[in-house]
């Protein structure tokens, strides 16, 4: 019987929005609560799933974190939880490996990479036991991540939909290692370039084919796993980039010589990379989409999209529509999902039901937006939304509807709608602050537009300042 330990911290840490993510921002799992909470963390999930089948494992679970992506992680809090990590650990016992559900891209407000902390600390207490884990596509690889990882693998798409199944393969690569001893090697190539989260779609070329090569590698055997990590954007951070990632077994020179390939195939695809929605200036956008006669038309609010972990409280588009395209906009059935503002939640709240003039947004996110007054009234209130347990609210005005939630939240499904009773299907527009479109707003929408906010997520990445000169694609 081997002992395996699972865990893992999930979080992409956008170092550009001020503010700093808490205990209050995260789910926890720890030990055997990952079992029955497994949905809200599908890669921890994978690996799970992957040892409960086999009889010859003995899986010890730890301690399960993860958040909507914001700014950089609370110290006290992350300290707290890797002091809990190895507490739990310390009680186990002997560890044959440990396979973790890790982002990549986590930083701690004071300290910086959270994997490479976390990794270093595992490699100096436990050095002879390989250590194997699932990342998000956009991690970023440091070398003291490398130095402490026997073998990793990368999600293959974006939107994300293979969090389960890049699990599975972790474990699969750690059972690969121990019950049939085979030895894995891990190379790697590193670039200084960043692309933008929406040039990188995986239905879109060029990342169609680049992820179409890492299958043929994968399904013809020369590698046992070989990933695209494409570093993240809006992290001002040293080793910051795109890293291309291949395992294979034994021989570490050939790992190398796949990355190096891997890489090169990502270079020479370099010009290729495009946004994969029509893209503009935020009021040429809102423009395009009131004009259209099809419907639900959708607006990504780009540069301020939760989900990259922007602060989720720019005004720049509710600003346009509610002043200088209020006249088209009154012309149209309008929602905005949406706005994070505890104040604001709460004043609706307290005058639900009545007609009240309203401040929204720009208490974080100060250098790029400005609070915007609103006259309308609240109409529909939820409590406790999703894993997060968001309040909603939802606030008419004469222009649109406004969704605003109390916690800061991704908008990326209609789960959101149906808790309001929003029927979609007679919207003319939906404004929503997300980059690409995840699947199922895909399905719903009759086109689409790219609106390229200035934020913390912005799209133009030229726009931000980085400490350190990257190729910016």
């Amino acid at each position: 019987m081997k002992n395996i330990a699972i865990g893992g911290f999930f979080h992409e840490s956008n170092t550009f929005n001020p503010i700093v993510t808490g205990e209050a921002d995260f789910v926890v799992f720890e030990g055997v609560e990952i079992y029955g909470s497994g949905d809200a963390f599908p890669l921890a999930r994978g690996i799970a799933d992957f040892f409960k089948e086999k009889p010859d494992y003995n899986l010890i679970p730890l301690v399960f974190a993860r958040a909507v992506p914001n700014g950089e992680v609370d110290e006290a809090f992350y300290n707290r939880l890797k002091d809990r990590f190895f507490a739990l650990l310390s009680e186990a016992p002997q560890i044959d490996a440990f396979v973790l559900a890790l982002h990549g891209s986590m930083r701690v407000k004071n300290l910086g990479s959270a994997e490479s902390d976390l990794l270093s600390a595992i490699k100096e207490k436990y050095p002879q036991v390989p250590v194997f884990c699932g990342l998000d596509m956009h991690a970023t690889l440091t070398g003291a991540m490398l130095n402490s990882l026997t073998a990793c693998v990368g999600f293959k798409t974006a939107p994300h939909t293979d969090a389960w199944e890049t699990g599975r393969k972790a474990a699969e690569m750690a059972d690969l290692h121990l019950n049939h001893r085979v030895s894995l090697s891990l190379g790697f190539k590193k670039l200084d370039c960043l692309i933008a989260g929406e040039k990188s779609e995986t239905d879109c070329e060029p990342m169609r084919s680049l992820i179409g090569e890492l299958n043929s590698l994968e399904r013809e055997g020369k590698v046992v796993s070989a990933s695209y990590l494409l570093g993240f954007p809006w992290a001002d951070a040293q080793e910051n980039g795109v890293t291309a990632i291949a395992v294979t077994v034994g021989d570490p020179g050939k790992a190398s010589e796949y990355a190096d390939f891997l890489a090169h195939k990502f270079m020479q695809s370099r010009a290729d990379f495009a946004f994969s929605a029509p893209a503009y200036p935020p009021e040429e956008a809102l423009k395009l989409a009131l004009g259209d006669s099809c419907r639900p038309v959708f607006v990504s609010d780009s540069g301020d999209n939760p989900t990259a972990g922007s602060t989720g409280d720019n005004t720049t588009l509710i600003a346009l529509l509610s002043q200088e395209l209020s006249s088209l906009a009154r012309t149209k059935k309008i929602l905005v999902a949406g706005i994070f503002d505890p104040c604001a939640e709460r004043i609706c709240v307290e005058n639900f039901g009545s007609e009240i003039t309203l401040k929204v947004g720009g208490n974080f996110d100060t250098k790029h937006c400005q609070p915007v007054r609103l006259r309308g009234i609240p109409v529909k209130l939820v409590n406790d939304f999703g894993v997060y347990r968001s309040d909603l609210v939802l606030f008419r005005t004469a222009e649109f509807d406004l969704i605003i939630t109390s916690k800061h939240i991704g908008f990326t499904g209609t789960e959101l709608f149906s808790a309001l009773e929003i029927d979609h299907s007679k919207l003319d527009v939906i404004v929503v602050k997300l980059g690409y479109l995840t699947e199922e707003f895909k399905t719903l929408a009759a086109k689409s537009y790219l609106a390229l906010t200035e934020g913390c997520s912005d799209e133009v990445l030229a726009r931000l300042e980085y400490s350190k000169k990257f190729d910016l694609i």
